[in-house]
């Protein structure tokens, strides 16, 4: 059995979380180049009957196996155990292995996979128990404090320890809540308090100075960071200056359109695997958008532009021309300005 790569007294780490369809190799080397989060979780296989591990997956857990964690979503032990056999004896150089007890997708949870599992605590046990026993290197768990109440976290987080991983992810919602609602932190200081193994806070991170009081008044071992990594690729330098008491770099527009450029480069390389290269690159975009101005005009135009050309023509409008080059772009996103179209006021 592997610890952690770090320790709950350690420097305090960040992890780049995991995002389907969105953290392939591509993304991560773009978040790399502007400030690498220490340690990223990819995205998830799914273990069952017909499992295949996708080579886009292990692309981006083999870009660098000693921090990116592979992970698992799935509840089908004999089919986790051979999966865990395929990785140990095909590629061996991956070293940390991650179960997903968080997924708030409907899709997911209705099949008792991801944050499913939380309403199955005996299950949880038995997944925990073949993984440990069958995995050697660094295991880890990512999970939400209950599935539709936190009212059982600790009898969940209990059961948890006891399968002995050597890290655990706590995004500070139930599944029910998806990605709205206010994160319940104290959570994450209570699981702190129960054990001695590190424990990484989640849940609407959205800026270094959050990072920083959230570490603060709960004592986690760091933090990880999506869809706010995503709006602002520069989150773990900052993070990190933050925390070291360091001047916080502060990218502007100009970098902002950089950034995308590098995005539009990966969605073309990927090409193969990927239709409608505008309507992927607005995936991200959506995110991007809401610290482009606090009006959410760049978002109104972004997501009405039809075709490559007419999109980067939006991006330059609100990036590049008139002055908007050299302007600040923001650590925090602009209050009232959402990334879901489906929500959009």
């Amino acid at each position: 059995m592997a610890d952690a790569p770090f320790s709950r007294n350690s420097k305090k780490v960040s992890f780049l979380a995991p995002m389907q369809d969105i953290t392939d190799a591509g993304f991560m080397r773009a978040v790399a180049e502007r400030g690498a989060p220490g340690f990223a979780i990819a995205e998830y296989f799914r273990i069952h009957e017909y499992y295949e591990l996708e080579p886009h997956i292990l692309e981006s857990v083999l870009l660098n196996p000693q921090r990116v964690c592979a992970q698992f979503i799935g509840e089908n032990t004999e089919y986790i155990s051979k999966a865990i056999a395929q990785i140990r004896n095909c590629y061996p150089q991956i070293k940390m292995l991650d179960l997903n007890l968080g997924c708030p997708a409907p899709k997911v949870y209705r099949k008792n996979v991801g944050g499913g599992l939380l309403r199955d605590i005996p299950k949880i046990a038995e997944i925990l128990r073949v993984m440990r026993s069958e995995w050697d290197g660094c295991l880890s768990v990512k999970m939400r404090t209950g599935f539709d109440s936190d009212e059982r976290f600790a009898e969940i987080f209990e059961t948890v320890l006891a399968g002995k991983p050597d890290f655990i992810t706590i995004h500070a919602r139930t599944v029910k809540q998806l990605y709205k609602g206010v994160p319940n932190y104290s959570k994450i200081a209570e699981a702190v308090r129960m054990c001695d193994i590190p424990i990484i806070a989640n849940g609407d991170i959205s800026g270094a100075k959050k990072a920083r009081e959230i570490i603060e008044s709960t004592g986690c071992a760091g933090v990880m960071c999506g869809r706010h990594a995503v709006r602002n690729p520069w989150i773990f330098r900052q993070i990190s200056e933050e925390l070291a008491g360091l001047p916080v770099f502060e990218p502007t527009l100009a970098d902002v359109r950089g950034y995308v450029d590098a995005l539009r480069a990966n969605i073309e390389a990927s090409s193969d695997r990927m239709k409608y290269a505008d309507s992927r690159l607005k995936k991200f975009l959506n995110f991007v958008g809401t610290a482009i101005d606090p009006d959410g005009a760049f978002l109104y135009k972004m997501r009405r532009a039809k075709g490559m050309d007419s999109l980067l023509k939006v991006c330059d409008e609100f990036m590049l021309d008139g002055g908007n080059a050299q302007k600040i772009f923001p650590q925090e996103p602009y209050a009232g300005v959402c990334s879901r179209p489906n929500h959009e006021l």
